[in-house]
């Protein structure tokens, strides 16, 4: 599965909800979270190889408790077939790194089973930082990830995956040296309805002393634009204000009490990180894109906002990408991956001229 949306549509808690339900289907999980230093074949093959290290050695640990306290231990299973049969269906081509990652994922998915699990699921968060090179001789992380589970599951092995990240993983893939469009199946997360957004907003005061007026979640409801994190905070804050006010409701008049602290809280925990790990160019082409017509985030016009040339800015353009803060949606044409970005850009810009 592919599971792709912008940031603060709640994909990696949709991710960590997989677990408990794989669980509960017998199914063991390794879960990692991918950092962009892992994005080359040897960072991406000792990262997954230590996720699968870590899960034969939890599920032996469980499996050994069970047995000293006289559990009943589920049935165990066997994959039916050795490494050495495994190594001659699967046909292991010339990358070495392949192959030895093969081998982890075969030796992880036998544990499993033979622990008395049905089968083994990947879950892969931030997985858009691990992409392939252009050049044939370059790295090439993502394809031997997706080849070697690939291999395991042309001979029916139990074994599943999940690739969770920003919009720049559906391209990544199209673009991997494997042949993956049969391979995955998409879903794309985006912000809630108004409904389901109302009731995200006012169900967790259900059995509380405090209560959300109409006209009040009506507004919540329009600004966030159904997007889960900022329903998230907005309720937070407005909690928050509520009992330093010592009052039982929510009100319009709360919400614009409490706003300069709401924004202050989405700039700090939301915005700024995303901008501060880039370099000085890089953020002097992001916060310039805040003078362009948006959305989408044309490069025509980018040209004319930004003093720097044509092809400094497309250099520029191609790193905001790859750090994650922009997705291209067509040549010449970008968006950002944050929600409601554009707005950051202008309180900055005008944060910034306060103290010119």
């Amino acid at each position: 599965m592919r599971l792709t949306g912008l940031r603060g549509v709640g994909k990696t808690v949709l991710l960590r909800e997989f677990r408990p339900v794989a669980d509960e289907a017998e199914w063991a999980t390794a879960f990692l979270e991918f950092q962009p230093g892992h994005n080359t074949d040897a960072a991406m093959s000792a990262s997954v190889t230590a996720t699968l290290t870590a899960v034969r050695e939890e599920i032996s640990r469980v499996e050994r408790l069970k047995k000293a306290v006289g559990e009943a231990t589920r049935r165990v299973g066997t994959l039916g077939i050795a490494w050495g049969e495994y190594r001659v269906t699967y046909e292991p081509g010339a990358h070495p790194a392949q192959e030895d990652l093969s081998r982890q994922l075969f030796d992880t998915v036998d544990s499993v089973v033979s622990h008395g699990r049905k089968g083994l699921v990947l879950l892969f968060d931030e997985a858009q930082v691990i992409r392939d090179e252009t050049r044939a001789t370059g790295e090439h992380p993502l394809s031997l990830l997706i080849a070697a589970v690939s291999s395991l599951q042309k001979a029916e092995l139990p074994i599943g995956m999940v690739l969770c990240g920003l919009p720049t993983l559906t391209g990544n893939l199209l673009r991997a040296r494997s042949y993956t469009e049969r391979m995955f199946r998409g879903e794309e997360i985006g912000s809630l309805n108004a409904d389901d957004a109302k009731e995200a907003l006012t169900r967790p005061l259900g059995e509380c002393p405090v209560y959300a007026e109409s006209r009040l979640v009506a507004r919540v409801v329009e600004e966030v634009e159904g997007y889960p994190y900022f329903l998230q905070l907005w309720g937070a804050e407005l909690w928050d204000a509520a009992d330093a006010a010592g009052v039982d409701r929510f009100s319009e008049q709360l919400l614009d009490a409490a706003r300069p602290e709401i924004l202050r809280r989405l700039d700090l925990d939301f915005y700024d990180p995303r901008v501060a790990t880039l370099t000085p160019a890089e953020q002097d082409v992001l916060l310039a894109t805040a003078d362009c017509e948006y959305p989408p985030l044309v490069v025509a016009d980018l040209n004319e906002a930004v003093s720097k040339t044509p092809a400094n800015i497309n250099v520029l353009l191609g790193r905001l990408v790859e750090s994650g803060v922009l997705y291209r949606i067509r040549k010449g044409q970008y968006e950002y991956t944050a929600p409601k970005f554009r707005d950051f850009l202008l309180r900055r810009a005008e944060h910034d001229a306060d103290y010119v």
